[in-house]
């Protein structure tokens, strides 16, 4: 994980083009899952490209510490319960219209659902939001 972290960043850094917005990474693991690299890729990818999607100035921190990414953004931030309406209605549109928008949350809690990591989504309407993917259920070795 502490291998592939910097590299999906780097990824990801071509959405912040021509925002005053930067990708802060801290590292302070090492972290080896026995979990196929492509749903790694998916679920980090799409709390990177959310982050990315709503900041508009500042800095997105990454961090993978103690078995926990964390993803935080300078955004605006939403108020949790109008969001997960908003969420629902997304969905349903998005399988509609064949948009795909509001799939990348979906797709990340299934990843989660199916290797029994915890998403932990916290926002304030000001601070922003933080996105967090407790790995320690599935943690083969960790430093």
């Amino acid at each position: 994980m502490d291998r592939l972290l910097p590299g999906l960043v780097k990824d990801h850094q071509h959405l912040l083009d021509g925002k005053p917005v930067q990708f802060s990474v801290h590292i302070h693991q090492t972290l080896c899952l026995q979990v196929p690299e492509a749903m790694l890729r998916i679920a980090i990818g799409n709390l990177l490209r959310n982050a990315a999607e709503n900041t508009y100035d500042g800095t997105i921190t990454v961090r993978l510490k103690d078995g926990v990414l964390s993803v935080t953004d300078s955004g605006e931030g939403f108020d949790t319960a109008q969001a997960s309406l908003h969420y629902l209605s997304l969905l349903r549109n998005s399988t509609r219209a064949g948009t795909g928008k509001g799939l990348g949350l979906f797709l990340v809690r299934r990843i989660c659902e199916r290797f029994r990591w915890t998403l932990t989504l916290e926002s304030m309407p000001t601070p922003g939001t933080r996105a967090e993917l407790d790995f320690r259920t599935r943690l083969v070795q960790y430093r």
